[in-house]
């Protein structure tokens, strides 16, 4: 709720002049408002290691501007066990201010770097990454998340694959 309130409070200064607004929410203040992280409940990342092995992620984009945003793409990098998975939001998606969207991506994942994985399952050190383009009415702007840590998939169908 208090992320709300804030986006309330900043909804009063829309009146003010675009030239203004670019001076209070410069490309970099409006990418610090965009919170993006791993979704917070049940099953946010699984990692399947079965015949087809694949991974799951779930993100979460939360909005704490007072504008209206847009997901022109993004890409997103999971790290897991010393393998690299990439998956792409291709699609403009809106995201209003003070709201959240959520991402699903599931992408298949090699022969070689599933038998990595379960190899190195004790010691994954699961990670995602993400570069994103955005759009809104005052700039368009880039947010880049760093490596943000502390991902703990479930792994499903590892004795699979051990050697």
């Amino acid at each position: 709720m208090d992320n709300l309130s804030i986006t309330a409070i900043w909804s009063f200064l829309t009146w003010l002049p675009n030239f203004i607004l670019r001076r209070i929410f410069t490309k970099d203040r409006l990418s610090d408002l965009m919170l993006i992280d791993m979704r917070p409940r049940h099953d946010y990342c699984s990692v399947n290691l079965g015949e087809t092995a694949s991974y799951d992620l779930w993100i979460e984009f939360r909005n704490l501007s007072p504008f209206d945003v847009e997901i022109d793409r993004a890409e997103v990098k999971f790290h897991c066990a010393g393998t690299t998975h990439k998956s792409a939001i291709l699609e403009k998606v809106q995201i209003e201010a003070g709201h959240v969207w959520v991402y699903y991506a599931q992408e298949n994942i090699g022969d070689g770097q599933a038998n990595h994985i379960a190899k190195n399952m004790d010691n994954h050190q699961s990670a995602i990454e993400l570069v994103v383009e955005f759009n809104c009415s005052l700039h368009s702007f880039k947010h880049l998340t760093g490596r943000l840590e502390g991902v703990k998939p479930r792994f499903v169908n590892a004795n699979q694959r051990v050697a």
